[in-house]
């Protein structure tokens, strides 16, 4: 077990505590600190996983894309595993750092900095585009992407990376099996994201 009870996270949000690992100073934990919603009729995977399913899904995702040896999984932050810490359970993930060596800024953060109608701003959503192209072609599906969950890294040369949301949240997953519907959610994405 690792022990975190001295270790102050790295950042909260709303489902997590993220850790930088004892062990492994190119790894994050990320510790999930939400409870599982009490519902009358749960779906197999919440029964079997909890709040812990999303993990699941991201791990799935995440072998697919090394299954089909696509290039583009180097736009995704690499998985690691999972271990078990003082906190709970925990996902280990590749650590994504600033050039300073800190947590890497979100593209949420980035654009917050460019004012609208900005040529930096306009970089930014170039740059945006071009991740939702790679996305596209190795045809990884994000279920669960935004701004606060992609960020530049040094570890991809400074490039744009994701580093949550992988895999697909509904009950039937048409976007794994259907060229039709991966297009029209990637459509739906960019016309909201790409603004």
């Amino acid at each position: 077990m690792i022990d975190l009870s001295n270790i102050e996270p790295l950042r909260k949000s709303q489902n997590y505590s993220i850790f930088n690992h004892p062990q492994n100073p190119g790894a994050l934990l990320k510790v999930r600190t939400d409870k599982p919603k009490n519902r009358l009729i749960k779906r197999y995977s919440e029964f079997r996983y909890g709040n812990l399913r999303q993990w699941s899904r991201e791990a799935n995702e995440y072998l697919a894309a090394m299954n089909r040896g696509c290039s583009e999984i180097r736009r995704l932050a690499g998985f690691l595993g999972y271990a078990v810490t003082s906190k709970g359970p925990a996902l280990v993930v590749e650590k994504m750092t600033a050039p300073g060596g800190g947590l890497a800024p979100t593209l949420a953060q980035e654009l917050a900095a460019a004012p609208q109608g900005s040529a930096r701003r306009a970089e930014l959503l170039q740059e945006l585009a071009e991740l939702l192209d790679d996305l596209d072609r190795g045809r990884i599906i994000v279920g669960d992407i935004s701004t606060q969950n992609i960020v530049r890294a040094q570890e991809r040369d400074g490039k744009l990376v994701v580093i949550d949301g992988l895999g697909e949240r509904v009950l039937l997953p048409l976007t794994l099996i259907s060229d039709r519907a991966f297009r029209l959610q990637s459509a739906r994405r960019r016309k909201r994201m790409l603004v």
